[in-house]
């Protein structure tokens, strides 16, 4: 895992703590302001979440995609005052709350960037990504780390779901949440947003 500030207040004892997707950078969040503290974490190819959170009063937590999964699992024993889920599921990788096993795989077996960008944005935006080989790998740690210790109370506070989304299957957020928060938007809904505040 890396972990790295975009934002810091050094006057706010709140912090937003971002468990991103798969191949994420942190330049694909740039267009997001905030007057907390966001702190992202990304690049799962190892899964030690080393931070000291006691620094901070409040904390919030956002995940987006695979980092629903990772975060439900290295922060189970952390209390957040509030948890927000966005395409995806403590599951990860399931047949049924998740995206299919034979699916995930054979993706990151045969994994291609280019396919990856046109499903993940759909031309809503042109991204820098790390190496495809860098990604590959990445992909096999999550497919690794999904089939491991799964955690059934990690509940979440918010839940919000892309109906553009050609990545995480709409039918698995469905069968996982009530309540669901429907975004006109790609897999990468942050666009709908223009502050952390808002998510």
């Amino acid at each position: 895992m890396k972990i790295e500030f975009l934002h810091q207040n050094a006057n706010s004892k709140e912090l937003i703590l971002f468990f991103a997707g798969f191949a994420s950078q942190p330049s694909h969040f740039l267009h997001l302001n905030s007057q907390k503290n966001v702190l992202m974490v990304y690049d799962y190819r190892d899964f030690e979440f080393k931070f000291d959170l006691n620094s901070f009063e409040n904390i919030t937590l956002i995940a987006f995609s695979m980092g629903v999964c990772v975060a439900s699992k290295v922060l189970k024993n952390f209390h957040f005052k509030a948890k927000i889920a966005l395409n995806g599921t403590n599951y990860g990788v399931d047949k049924i709350r998740g995206i299919p096993p034979s699916i995930f795989l054979r993706t990151a077996q045969n994994f291609k960037l280019e396919d990856f960008k046109k499903a993940l944005l759909y031309k809503r935006a042109k991204f820098e990504f790390r190496a495809e080989k860098d990604l590959k790998e990445e992909l096999l740690a999550l497919y690794e780390f999904c089939k491991k210790d799964f955690v059934k109370n990690f509940t979440w506070d918010r839940a919000y779901m892309s109906e553009g989304d050609f990545i995480f299957p709409n039918l698995a957020l469905k069968n996982t949440y009530e309540n669901l928060i429907c975004l006109k938007e790609p897999h990468f809904a942050f666009f709908a947003f223009d502050k952390w505040e808002q998510i």
